[in-house]
């Protein structure tokens, strides 16, 4: 919630975050400090920056240890350590360090573990054979040869001369080299990955810097956080970079800082903190910098479309109708109706009038997007088959399974062909497809193509994906279909948990696998169970969608029904006659 009071000389903003929000926040201040920290270590310790002669290299193809077989690999490997470790011993102490000294920085012991500090040569143990098993089934398709670290050491130098002398000794047995003092990751972390070839076995060598490698546990955290939000091609990670070092100051207290950046008139950082958080998907946040854009800039066009979406990502879907309906109206004016631009804010808007509940509308308008789209861009183009699969959807929820499935396949057929097999959009339509199969009665196909779509999902979204939840809860549509309630009800409370802890417990979403959850208890003839189940997921939704809403009503005639089985039959009319 966000209070603004007017004052005679200042703007005065209160904040009140929510958690996941305040973690947000602090997390880019953290990776900030540990970037800096990192950034100024290497400065310090490597003024030469004597590694940047050395790009990565690897050989053609994929890299390979002799043998396949994990019983003769394990033996060479043992066979080969005391070599491996007289060699390193020998570029060690040529470097002039101990090899069994502990690396200190600032005073302190650098730790490699909780209990154990890093020395300036570590030793690992060979990688065990369970670890070698899961790791070939998981990463390398059942290919023994291709673990190259089975043997692996550390190396910590203090300064330049000690990096110069060990990483030219190194690079004397080398097969590959990955740089990361030339080309860091996002994290600012910086160290030289080495493979060599001691007696025809490929050894891994990590070789690190103590100023540096003193900060990595720290890093490692926002690297974990952060990877797939720096994920991309070099130019956007390096552009998103740029945008925290420009408005995150890891000194700030994060409450102060943010009331301090929405008190501003500084339009472009509050624009450039927008499109930081934007890309994170921190809706609550995106929509308090939004709003403060708005006021900044009235008559701006795309403020008001970046609000709507960010209240469309929140389920505040009547003022996100709203919103995208004020910019479909100026867009029209100003472009004209059939402009690609005024369809994409007619289709946003839509999208939101679904939402609430207003499909037979919503069917209308994409109808007409649908015609304005294949006119202006074509049949195949994404953004026509884009509208075409949500009418499939408002076709759907209004009992038009035949046409929605005729459409559905059309759609599903474009999209493998323009876009792929395992394109999230072509998924879509396939989930599409697969409801409207379904609510014909064509269980076993149902339930077969359900099953394909969520097996795609899992592979190429992951398992906790809002998309891959979605067809886990049509999965279990299909067994409750096929009345194997108990199947379902276990389903249908993994999707729950899994919706609970991606989407949060309030989620549009979130409360349809809450409800699939009591109705399939109540089909099982816990009707006291499901009662208390309906009443809590009624109450829920009445707080998120309104009284009104077609799904609000739903589960209140549901929890009626299961009390009316329960021999309770005036209360039950009672609830009936509300819906």
């Amino acid at each position: 919630d966000t209070s603004i009071t007017e004052a005679s000389t200042s703007t005065v903003i209160k904040v009140e975050l929510k958690p996941d929000t305040i973690e947000n926040l602090e997390n880019l201040q953290g990776l900030t400090r540990t970037r800096n920290n990192m950034l100024q270590g290497a400065e310090k310790v490597l003024p030469k920056k004597y590694m940047n002669q050395f790009s990565s290299f690897s050989p053609d193809g994929i890299l390979r240890q002799p043998v396949d077989n994990i019983d003769s690999l394990l033996s060479r490997c043992e066979n080969v350590l005391p070599t491996f470790r007289d060699t390193l011993i020998n570029i060690v102490e040529a470097a002039g360090l101990i090899p069994d000294e502990i690396v200190m920085w600032d005073g302190k012991e650098v730790m490699l573990t909780l209990e154990t500090p890093y020395r300036c040569l570590t030793i690992g143990p060979l990688k065990s054979r369970e670890r070698c098993e899961e790791k070939v089934a998981n990463d390398y398709g059942g290919d023994y040869s291709r673990l190259v670290d089975i043997v692996r050491a550390s190396i910590v130098v203090a300064d330049e001369d000690q990096l110069i002398s060990v990483a030219e000794a190194l690079l004397k047995h080398a097969v590959r080299l990955k740089n990361r003092f030339k080309e860091p990751p996002f994290t600012g972390y910086c160290d030289s990955l080495f493979n060599i070839e001691i007696d025809g076995i490929i050894c891994e060598v990590q070789l690190h810097a103590s100023a540096i490698v003193a900060h990595k546990e720290d890093n490692h955290k926002y690297y974990c956080f952060f990877r797939s939000f720096f994920a991309g091609n070099v130019e956007a990670s390096k552009k998103r970079i740029e945008l925290l070092e420009k408005c995150i100051d890891h000194n700030a207290n994060v409450q102060t800082a943010l009331e301090e950046m929405l008190k501003s008139d500084d339009g472009e950082v509050i624009q450039d903190m927008f499109d930081l958080v934007n890309e994170m998907g921190d809706w609550f946040l995106c929509e308090l910098l939004c709003r403060r854009l708005c006021e900044l800039r009235p008559e701006c066009l795309g403020c008001k479309n970046n609000l709507a979406n960010v209240l469309d990502g929140q389920g505040k879907y009547v003022e996100a109708e709203m919103m995208h309906r004020l910019c479909w109206e100026a867009k029209k004016k100003e472009l004209g109706e059939e402009h690609p631009d005024t369809l994409t804010s007619l289709h946003n808007m839509v999208l939101a009038l679904g939402n609430q509940g207003n499909y037979a509308e919503a069917e209308t308008l994409y109808q007409q997007c649908w015609e304005f789209r294949k006119k202006t861009l074509g049949e195949e183009h994404i953004d026509t088959l884009h509208t075409l699969n949500n009418m499939v959807k408002a076709l759907i929820i209004q009992g038009e399974y035949a046409k929605a499935e005729v459409l559905s396949r059309q759609c599903w057929e474009v999209m493998k062909k323009t876009l792929g097999e395992d394109d999230p959009d072509t998924l879509r339509s396939l989930n599409n497809m697969a409801l409207a199969v379904d609510y014909q009665g064509n269980l076993d196909e149902a339930e077969r193509l359900h099953q394909q779509c969520w097996e795609l999902r899992k592979r190429t979204l992951g398992e906790e994906h809002p998309d891959t939840l979605q067809s886990l809860q049509n999965v279990t549509y299909a067994s409750f279909h096929q009345e194997n309630y108990a199947k379902a009800e276990s389903l249908s409370r993994q999707c729950w948990e899994a919706m609970k802890k991606t989407l949060g417990e309030e989620h549009p979403d979130t409360l349809a696998a809450f409800h699939n959850v009591a109705h399939t208890v109540s089909r099982q003839g816990n009707y006291a169970n499901a009662e208390q189940l309906f009443r809590l997921c009624w109450e829920a939704m009445k707080k998120k969608l309104g009284e009104e809403h077609p799904v609000t009503l739903n589960t209140l005639n549901d929890m009626a029904v299961v009390i009316d089985d329960q021999g309770n039959h005036e209360k039950a009319v009672v609830l009936l006659q509300e819906c």
